[in-house]
C-alpha cells in the first residue's frame, strides 16, 4: 500500500469515529475538496475505493483511419488545383459525402490538414475597439446587400477594369459586374444589372468611395447611386471611414475573387473576363458551401426557403431613375475627441455622450432632418435642408 492510499484510509477512519472534517484534512495537510472527494468514493461502496482510478478519457481518442486521412489530403490537393473551388474543411466534407461516405467532423478534418502541413496561418487584420457597433441585421433574403468596387485591375493587354461585387448577406449569393469605368454612370448601370439578378434589397451597404457617396464639395447634392437607391425605396448605408471589415462577408468573398479567379487566369481582353466572371459567379452560388448556411450552397439555401426575389424590371434603365422626395439613408460613424460627425464632408457637433462611440446618423429626406442615434436611442437632431433642385 502506498502513502496516498494509507492517508485516505486514515481520513475515512477518523471520520467514521466522529472527528470533525476540518480537523482531519488540516491535520493530514490536505484540502477540503480532497477530503470530500474520498468521502464520496467511500460511500459509493466500491471495492478498493481508496485507489486512484486510471486517468483514461471516457471517450478514447479515435484515430482517423489511414484511408480516410489520405482521402482528405487528396481531396484538398485536388481542390487547390480546381479553378474557383473552396478548399476548407466544409468543402472537403461535402466532397466526401458526394462519394457516399460519412465524413469525419470538421475539426477532425482540420486536424488532418494541419498534421499534413496543408494549413497556412493567417495574421488577423482586424483589431476591435471594444465599442458597440450599430450594425444592420440581415434576417431574410434581400434584407441587406453589401456592395464594393474593386480596382483598378489590369488585363494582359494592359486594359484597365473594375469589378462591382455584391453579396446578399443572408444567403451569401453574389453578383459580379465587370466595369471599364469607375464613374457614377457606369456604377449606377452596374447596380441596376445586379438588382435585376439578385433582387431589390431593403438596405444596401457601401464604403465611402466618392463614386458611392458623392463629392464632399457639394455634400447635400446626393450621388447618382444614392438617388438610384432612393428611387427604388432602398436605404443606403455607409460604413465608418477606414473600417472595411464592417463588410466582412463581402471582403472575404473579394479575397476569394482575387485569389481563386483573377490571379490564377490569363485574360486576353475584357470580353473574355466578362465570360469567365459569369462562370465564376455561377460556380460560387452553386458550389461554395458556408457553415452559416448549415453547409449548404447559396443557391441551395435560397431554394430551400421557397423564396421569390423581387427582381428589378428587366427593361429598367438609368433613364428611368427618378429622384423621390422620400426615404432615408444611414451613415455609421465613430466619433472622436472633437465630437464631430462627418456627413459627406459636412461637420455636425454632437453631445458629449457620443464621444468615442459609434453612432448611426439617419437623413430623413421628406422631413429634411438629420437624426443621430447612440445605442439605438435617439440623442440629437439637426435640420438638413436639401437643395431645391434635388427635390
Amino acid at each position: 500500500m502506498d502513502e496516498g492510499e494509507r492517508v485516505r484510509k486514515e481520513a475515512i477512519r477518523r471520520h467514521i469515529e466522529g472527528e470533525k472534517p476540518s480537523h482531519i484534512y488540516k491535520d493530514l495537510d490536505r484540502s477540503k475538496s480532497w477530503f470530500f472527494k474520498w468521502i464520496k468514493r467511500y460511500h459509493e461502496g466500491r471495492d478498493h475505493w481508496y485507489k486512484e482510478f486510471p486517468r483514461i478519457p471516457k471517450s478514447p481518442y479515435r484515430k482517423v483511419e489511414q484511408n480516410m486521412e489520405q482521402l482528405i489530403v487528396n481531396i484538398r490537393k485536388r481542390l487547390e488545383e480546381t479553378r474557383y473551388a473552396q478548399i476548407g474543411a466544409g468543402a472537403i466534407a461535402w466532397e466526401i459525402r458526394k462519394l457516399d461516405l460519412e465524413p469525419p467532423a470538421v475539426w477532425t478534418i482540420n486536424r488532418v490538414l494541419k498534421r499534413n502541413h496543408l494549413i497556412k496561418k493567417q495574421e488577423k487584420g482586424y483589431h476591435p475597439k471594444g465599442k458597440i457597433y450599430p450594425s444592420i441585421k440581415a434576417d431574410a433574403v434581400n434584407e441587406l446587400h453589401q456592395t464594393d468596387l474593386i480596382g483598378p485591375r489590369y488585363l494582359h493587354n494592359k486594359e484597365r477594369f473594375y469589378s462591382l461585387n455584391t453579396m446578399d448577406i443572408f444567403c451569401h449569393k453574389v453578383k459580379i459586374k465587370g466595369l471599364l469605368f469607375r464613374n457614377a454612370s457606369a456604377v449606377t448601370a452596374g447596380l441596376i444589372d445586379v438588382w435585376k439578378t439578385l433582387g431589390i434589397p431593403h438596405y444596401c451597404q457601401f464604403d465611402n468611395q466618392q463614386v458611392f457617396s458623392g463629392s464632399e464639395r457639394r455634400p447635400r447634392w446626393f450621388s447618382k447611386i444614392i438617388k438610384l437607391c432612393l428611387s427604388l425605396d432602398i436605404e443606403p448605408v455607409f460604413i465608418p471611414f477606414r473600417e472595411p471589415w464592417r463588410m466582412a462577408q463581402l471582403e472575404r468573398f473579394n479575397d476569394v475573387w482575387n485569389k481563386r479567379f483573377f490571379r490564377v487566369q490569363h485574360f486576353e481582353n475584357f470580353l473574355q473576363l466578362q465570360r469567365e466572371e459569369r462562370q465564376f459567379e455561377v460556380f460560387h452560388n452553386n458550389n461554395h458551401c458556408y457553415s452559416i448556411l448549415k453547409g449548404m450552397t447559396p443557391q441551395a439555401f435560397e431554394d430551400s426557403l421557397d423564396f421569390e426575389p423581387n427582381l428589378l424590371d428587366p427593361d429598367f434603365s438609368i433613364s428611368d431613375v427618378s429622384y423621390k422626395q422620400k426615404g432615408k439613408l444611414h451613415l455609421i460613424r465613430f466619433i472622436r475627441s472633437d465630437r464631430m460627425l462627418d456627413v459627406f464632408g459636412e461637420k455636425f457637433l454632437l453631445k458629449q455622450d457620443c464621444q468615442y462611440e459609434y453612432v448611426k446618423a439617419t437623413i430623413y429626406i421628406k422631413e429634411q432632418c438629420l437624426k443621430v442615434f447612440l445605442f439605438d436611442e435617439f440623442v440629437q437632431e439637426f435640420k438638413y435642408d436639401l437643395p431645391k433642385k434635388e427635390k
